[in-house]
């Protein structure tokens, strides 16, 4: 963070603490307390993973807004909500064969990426060559997102994705 000693302490990805972290490190401690109406220390303790502090609704709503006016790419708050309160979804994305379905689709996006960006990066590429470009590295971030989503509910169930099976079911 900025504005303090760099703190070591290992954060799970997409839990609160790792959020306000990522956050405050994009916007500086003083801009994100600025943004959530609280001081610099509660910034430091609403990221440290072993207190329980956590922030309201509202300061997060704060905090992610000012996250995306500094230019970052993603509510990170935002999207902890969302885990939370859709235990369904963990469930599902805990499934093992779904891992590997998720892990292949990544693949295959990234692969598209590539080789329609190689296409887009000729000197006499197109617009639509371009957009193309666009288009397939959009998807393949929202694929590489959907995995990482899932990876972390397994974690945070303590699970391991174990055995898939083959064949039919």
């Amino acid at each position: 963070m900025q504005g303090g000693p760099r703190v070591t302490k290992l954060r799970v990805p997409g839990t609160w603490s790792a959020a306000v972290l990522q956050i405050a490190d994009h916007l500086g401690v003083r801009r994100a307390a600025h943004a959530a109406g609280v001081g610099d220390r509660t910034i430091y303790k609403w990221s440290d993973p072993d207190t329980a502090t956590t922030p309201t609704l509202a300061q997060a709503a704060a905090l992610d807004r000012a996250y995306v006016a500094a230019g970052g790419a993603s509510m990170p708050l935002l999207e902890c909500y969302g885990r939370m309160v859709d235990p369904a979804a963990l469930e599902l994305a805990a499934c093992p064969q779904a891992l590997v379905i998720e892990i292949a689709g990544v693949a295959k996006e990234a692969g598209e990426a590539v080789s329609s960006s190689l296409v887009a990066s000729q000197p006499n590429a197109s617009r639509a060559a371009m957009l193309r470009a666009l288009q397939e590295t959009h998807e393949a971030a929202q694929a590489v997102g959907s995995l990482s989503r899932r990876l972390s509910s397994i974690f945070r169930r303590g699970a391991t994705p174990g055995p898939t099976t083959r064949g039919t079911q």
